[in-house]
């Protein structure tokens, strides 16, 4: 976001957002050219749709705002000063070398991981399970010992039907950090754990177990995976199926319908390939 501060509006868009996100305020003089480099690079960093960081453009030239520029001491333009909770954090003033003012925007910027975080936690509000787990895979490579982002990977898992890695990922962390985020995540784990070990699938397990070669028990058996969540296991079933008859009852639709529902899911490519390896 890029504001441009003036004595009516200085209380909310500089000091009051400076409560909720990180405002870089550029001091500038129109009539100074070596001010406009510094003015291109903020305009160029931080644009106008930054999520975590807003510009706000302060020219000197009016006689209100000079009062700010010197209550805050500031010695030279161009000037560029970092307020956080509605108070100066961070400044740099005069002409600058580009990196420099990379380096200090780059202090107040949310890591990669954080970003992920909430990118994952987004998803997952809005029902992607799917494409959750992939950004909240990234996010734990960058940050292995974060366990808030273990928690949610692992609600990610049981939300795509991969209990026995949520049930890995919970398992492994420490007692200290099994907060009340944890032990919902812990609870929905033991409820789809429960769903999906029903005495139908047991009973089509068993049967199959004793005639593993039927397609219309290994059909049945899929359909009642999927309805458990158990989408990987379904789709192994049905695969089994059509590399030995692609033509045989639903099997083919029900993998496809099962694949719809899966969104972004990193297993859909996968699974995908592997039916076009059967058609082509």
């Amino acid at each position: 976001m890029i504001v441009t501060i003036t004595p009516q509006n200085f209380h909310t868009e500089l000091l009051e957002a400076s409560r909720q996100k990180t405002v870089a305020v550029f001091f500038y003089a129109d009539q100074l050219p070596e001010c406009r480099p510094m003015g291109q690079q903020l305009e160029q960093l931080i644009g106008p749709a930054n999520p975590s960081i807003t510009l706000a453009k302060v020219d000197v030239a009016d006689p209100q705002l000079q009062s700010l520029a010197i209550q805050l001491g500031l010695q030279a333009l161009p000037a560029v000063v970092i307020f956080k909770n509605g108070q100066p954090a961070d400044a740099l003033m005069g002409p600058q070398e580009p990196t420099a003012i990379e380096n200090l925007l780059t202090k107040y910027l949310p890591k990669e991981d954080d970003v992920l975080l909430a990118e994952g936690l987004d998803l997952l509000h809005n029902g992607d399970a799917g494409s959750a787990y992939a950004v909240l895979q990234k996010a734990r490579q960058l940050a292995p010992q974060r366990y808030e982002i273990q928690v949610a990977l692992a609600d990610a898992c049981i939300k795509s039907a991969r209990l026995d890695e949520a049930e890995t990922l919970l398992n492994a962390i420490p007692n200290v950090y099994q907060d009340s985020a944890y032990q919902q995540v812990k609870s929905a784990l033991d409820l789809a754990q429960q769903a999906a070990d029903s005495p139908e699938i047991r009973s089509l397990e068993t049967q199959l177990a004793a005639d593993p070669t039927n397609k219309q028990l290994q059909q049945d058996l899929a359909i009642q995976y999927s309805q458990a969540g158990r989408k990987q296991e379904a789709l192994d079933l049905l695969f089994a199926i059509l590399s030995k008859d692609l033509g045989f009852g639903e099997a083919r639709k029900t993998y496809q319908d099962i694949l719809a529902t899966m969104g972004a899911d990193p297993l859909v490519s996968q699974y995908r390939k592997k039916l076009y390896s059967l058609l082509y």
